[in-house]
């Protein structure tokens, strides 16, 4: 999509939510921002300091009911929503040994499922008026699985998984749908995960990769191109190869309890 007027975000108070926002700002892009808590958000719009109109919007993304309640209402109040960028994410590493299926299970609502909420009341106005592009933040994650991290892992699996389907099913529609799969980034979310982060880059950096990516209408936004380099050699492993190859990937402090 060469051109956009207004964009939907989740997860837009902080980290990468906040740094793709600030770069749509910049190129004039009105903002529906919808996040969880109240204090993150309302920072980005005295930061944003006018620049463009942003609508905020407060919830819980895995309260579902409400959500799909919430997001009846923003299609009603902007009908002419032309980017819509799920990134709302959470990511909490686990040992086997000690494992909640909870905490699982809030993973794969916020990761997943939450998704196909906004799809499901998004996508049909936007195909209905014939243009936009529908992105989700995934991961490179998405690709393999990780020692402590596989719930995560399987979240964002998800996520590609979903993106891939999209695509293919609205291939004769002219909305396009956007993965988007970041490596490491310097985020709240990084902070006590069981990778070894230290090569994350910045969020503001991602916010340019990925808003770049997005204007120019890719299918697919893959970064660090290091790190997507070695994720795509990784995949062509045996089972046995690729546990040891990953092994290596967390946090020696994770790992060794």
């Amino acid at each position: 999509m060469e051109t956009c007027s207004k964009a939907l975000i989740t997860g837009c108070g902080r980290g990468i939510g906040a740094a793709v926002a600030k770069q749509l700002a910049a190129q004039g892009v009105e903002l529906i921002a919808i996040n969880r808590s109240r204090e993150p958000m309302e920072q980005l719009i005295a930061e944003l300091n006018g620049q463009v109109n942003v609508t905020p919007y407060f919830i819980d993304v895995t309260d579902f009911e409400n959500l799909d309640t919430l997001l009846q209402q923003v299609m009603k109040e902007h009908p002419d929503i032309d980017l819509v960028i799920l990134n709302a994410g959470l990511d909490t590493p686990q040992r086997i040994e000690s494992f909640d299926w909870r905490i699982a299970r809030t993973q794969i609502d916020t990761n997943l499922t939450a998704n196909y909420v906004f799809a499901a009341r998004l996508l049909p106005q936007m195909m209905a008026r014939g243009n936009g592009r529908f992105a989700v933040v995934s991961s490179l994650g998405a690709f393999a699985g990780c020692p402590f991290e596989h719930a995560y892992n399987a979240s964002k699996a998800g996520a590609r998984m979903m993106v891939d389907g999209l695509r293919a099913e609205l291939l004769e529609n002219p909305v396009g749908v956007t993965g988007i799969y970041p490596g490491f980034v310097a985020t709240g979310m990084i902070e006590g995960n069981a990778f070894d982060s230290s090569s994350a880059i910045s969020a503001e950096e991602a916010g340019k990769l990925i808003v770049g990516g997005l204007m120019e209408g890719r299918d697919e936004i893959i970064f660090p191109e290091e790190m997507g380099q070695l994720v795509s050699q990784v995949v062509t492993l045996s089972p046995a190869e690729r546990a040891g190859v990953v092994r290596q990937l967390m946090s020696s402090e994770f790992s060794a309890g």
